[in-house]
């Protein structure tokens, strides 16, 4: 019991104080078990405060959450590569208000594609807006992994493990169930690691020890579960919402998997009514395909227009002859629609089946989001709102999310209707 409280006081106390004000650390250990445990000690003292988005990078049944089908649980793989919230991923944590766990998703998220990619830069910018901290638990060794804690504020160590790059401020060290160590070395310095010839696992008798502290927390839990919540001298934070600001938008040219660019959309029809505009959505949702609207302001005193569209067409050829059938079939009058080109469009959300895409259209328009799904070549069914020609045109619908708090990311559209 002594040996478990004296750990917790270092790497809860001395240890949580070395992150400080930081935006985004990895903890990095050789050993599951106990990287897991110096991630969430931290990760609940900072609950306090403010939320704590703890991402488990640590893999298979060895994470801090239990593997469920991908398809209720998407992790950090899933918000790579579809663009799924984060949101949608991160899970609370009974008893801790304001710490939520992020887990793998259904690809491994120690990809080299996944801890290298761009989208680190975007969730980062987007934790930081909203003055949490981002806590990333992951094996040091991993190739990639030097890229993505480029993007860090720092790094905790556990066990044996390294940084992955001298250039990354080493923040604490937690070598053993009673020794640890911080330290704050400026970036660009290099630390001197001394490692025996041939890397060896973390000795069997610390391992046993961070296997043993999970049984000596829940046999002491009534001792220390008040420093674990905040209780006694103050209330635990009660902001427990997963809202943050908007993702900021990333480049218009970036492409979403290997897709198709819909770049045009039949216009029907304009109206200055919003229950108008909702209306003709509802009742266009299994007859017209990818129906949507644009929030527009016309006139000298700014009145909003809603402006209807349909599909997601790759070029002009194809919505021309869309637009003539709906002539022919007697859903437009002639002369009435135009081809229009719109290659922006809102991002919400993605799935891994028409059917799941589906269900998730429909909440979005029970909330009044114009919402429809394109399909790509990968498959991925990814949900947009909204049809835009210029990226300005997407700023009346965008902050019309944000009120509602709905995540979205103004992209070029990609993929067909389903």
């Amino acid at each position: 019991m002594r040996d478990y409280e004296a750990m917790w006081e270092a790497a809860g106390g001395r240890v949580s104080a070395a992150v400080g004000a930081a935006t985004a650390v990895a903890v990095l250990g050789d050993d599951p078990a106990a990287t897991g445990a110096v991630a969430l000690g931290i990760g609940r003292i900072h609950a306090r405060d403010r939320r704590v988005f703890l991402f488990d990078l640590l893999g298979g049944t060895q994470g801090l959450v239990p593997y469920v089908d991908e398809d209720d649980s998407p992790g950090v793989s899933d918000m790579v590569h579809y663009g799924i919230s984060l949101g949608r991923t991160a899970r609370p944590q009974s008893g801790t208000p304001n710490l939520f766990i992020v887990p793998g998703g259904a690809e491994s998220p120690l990809s080299e594609a996944v801890l290298t990619d761009r989208w680190w830069d975007v969730i980062i910018e987007q934790v930081r807006r909203s003055n949490a901290l981002l806590l990333i638990a992951a094996p040091s060794m991993v190739p990639g992994m030097r890229e993505m804690v480029s993007h860090l504020n720092g790094v905790l160590l556990v066990g044996e493990a390294v940084a992955p790059t001298p250039f990354i401020p080493v923040l604490a060290e937690v070598r053993a169930a009673a020794t640890v160590r911080t330290q704050i070395t400026p970036p660009g310095t290099a630390r001197s690691v001394e490692r025996s010839p041939q890397r060896r696992r973390w000795p069997l008798a610390v391992a046993v020890s961070a296997i043993a502290l999970a049984t000596v927390a829940a046999l002491t839990a009534p001792r220390w579960r008040p420093l674990l919540s905040g209780g006694g001298e103050g209330e635990p934070a009660s902001d427990v919402s997963v809202a943050l600001p908007p993702i900021p938008p990333p480049p218009a040219s970036r492409s979403l998997g290997d897709s198709t660019a819909a770049a045009f959309s039949v216009e029907l029809l304009f109206t200055n009514s919003s229950e108008d505009a909702l209306q003709y959505l509802a009742q266009a949702l299994d007859s017209v395909p990818a129906a949507t609207f644009s929030i527009l302001s016309r006139g000298p005193e700014g009145d909003l227009w809603y402006r209807l569209l349909a599909g997601g067409f790759p070029d002009s050829t194809s919505a021309d002859a869309y637009l003539a059938r709906l002539r022919f079939g007697g859903r437009l009058t002639a002369g009435a629609g135009a081809v229009t080109r719109t290659p922006f469009a809102l991002l919400l959300d993605s799935a891994s089946s028409d059917a799941l895409a589906r269900v998730r259209v429909s909440a979005y328009r029970g909330r009044g989001i114009p919402a429809y799904v394109l399909r790509d070549s990968v498959p991925v069914w990814r949900v947009y709102a909204g049809a835009f020609s210029t990226e300005d045109d997407g700023l009346l619908l965008k902050q019309h999310l944000d009120s509602l708090n709905i995540q979205s990311a103004l992209v070029m559209r990609a993929g067909s209707t389903p």
